[in-house]
């Protein structure tokens, strides 16, 4: 590892794991990536808020594991953890600001604006 190791990075290095943080990260990513795919699959339509649910969830934590480790965010200095999380506030503040405080936010788009065709795209609201 580098010379500033996280926490963690200084156990995966003191266990009896035979791989590093960068092999066990991919793993944990992997596992993570089928429990999306799984939530795509297997919850029913009518669910579909719980799919979203599960897609954020997991998507946060696997943000994390990129960040921390395959971007070395882990064993920094705060203000440069700050500087990269805090692009993401305005990132949350355009998602809420257009998609959630407007009742046709994504249902309401023209068909134009929509890469795809389907529910979302429709001209009527």
């Amino acid at each position: 590892m580098g010379e500033h190791a996280s926490k963690i990075e200084q156990w995966v290095e003191k266990s009896p794991i035979p791989m590093d943080i960068y092999a066990l990260n991919f793993w944990i990513l992997m596992v993570f990536t089928l429990a999306e795919v799984a939530a795509v699959f297997l919850v029913p339509e009518e669910q579909k808020y719980v799919v979203w649910a599960i897609l954020v969830g997991v998507g946060v934590i696997k943000g994390y594991g990129i960040a921390a480790f395959f971007m070395h965010l882990a064993g920094d200095p705060r203000p440069y953890l700050w500087s990269f999380v805090f692009p993401f506030i305005f990132v949350i503040l355009m998602l809420w600001g257009i998609g959630l405080s407007n009742p046709s936010g994504i249902t309401g788009l023209p068909e134009w604006c929509t890469p795809f065709s389907g529910t979302y795209a429709t001209s009527n609201p």
